[in-house]
């Protein structure tokens, strides 16, 4: 056996941020064990005013003075170092053992390009609707948000897996980085699992939840549009009776979602007969 297959793998947490200029939000995330016992990448979007510097070894700080979710989350994989990589936002919480957890996680699976664990709520409720399932399919992959999804660097790298510039919050359409994300990898046939073991706690209210909003339909739709082709029309009109469905719109409003679902694919249409739609 080699001796880099006997190297213990080293888990990186990415982290996203804006407008930090000390550490003290990480006391937050890491009630259990002190930060200083992780490897850290924090991408602090910001301004000259706001400027964060770590002198930890194991804590590197990326001042991005350009603004967006894509950016962010692409340029913590440019800078990323580790064998494995544990996306992150600065809301959230971690549980006990959680770095034990994953490591485990890519032991049992050491042909993983991706594992995705769990998330539960303050009220420690499941955040999503986590389909049962081991390997993931193209449904499952629906219920993943960003600080569930760890990934084999190397991997991804290989394969140019990486965040698109037309999904997220800061681009085109607001929203569905996360799948878009995914869907590259699984488009690839790479190893994409589930491991039911709870990491990390995300408060329940959250932009990702509000399914009504003009800005979750647009990027829903652009998403349809990208993987479902023609069929995204009839995908629109069934979306619009779900979020009217479950009141998460009122009776008047279905006509104008449906218009911003309209006004979404023909924007991604555009962007894809131009040539820019990664």
């Amino acid at each position: 056996m080699s001796s880099e297959a006997l190297k213990p793998l080293v888990l990186e947490i990415l982290i996203s941020t804006m407008y930090r200029k000390d550490f003290s939000f990480l006391e937050q995330m890491f009630p259990h064990k002190h930060y200083s016992n992780y490897n850290l990448l924090i991408i602090n979007q910001t301004t000259d005013k706001d400027i964060l510097v770590s002198d930890l070894p194991n804590l590197k700080v990326i001042n991005c003075f350009e603004f967006g979710v894509p950016k962010s989350r692409n340029l913590a994989l440019t800078y990323a170092t580790g064998d494995i990589c544990l996306m992150a936002d600065d809301d959230i919480v971690y549980e006990p053992h959680m770095d034990k957890i994953i490591l485990e996680a890519y032991q049992k699976h050491p042909g993983a390009a991706m594992i995705s664990f769990e998330a539960v709520n303050e009220f420690r409720k499941p955040y999503a609707l986590y389909e049962k399932v081991e390997t993931h399919t193209k449904s499952s992959l629906h219920h993943i948000y960003t600080w569930v999804i760890s990934f084999n660097r190397k991997i991804y790298l290989e394969h140019n897996i990486v965040y698109s510039p037309f999904f997220g919050f800061g681009s085109p359409f607001q929203g569905s980085e996360e799948y878009v994300f995914l869907r590259k990898a699984y488009d690839k046939d790479l190893f994409m699992y589930h491991c039911p073991k709870t990491i990390v706690m995300h408060p329940e209210e959250s932009s990702g939840r509000h399914m009504g909003r003009d800005s979750i339909v647009s990027a829903k739709s652009a998403v349809a549009y990208r993987f479902y082709g023609v069929f995204a029309y009839l995908w629109l009109i069934k979306y619009c009776f779900f979020v009217w469905r479950y009141k998460y719109i009122k009776t008047h409003e279905i006509g104008s979602k449906f218009k911003i679902g309209l006004k979404a694919i023909a924007t991604y249409k555009t962007l894809q007969r131009s040539g820019e739609m990664d």
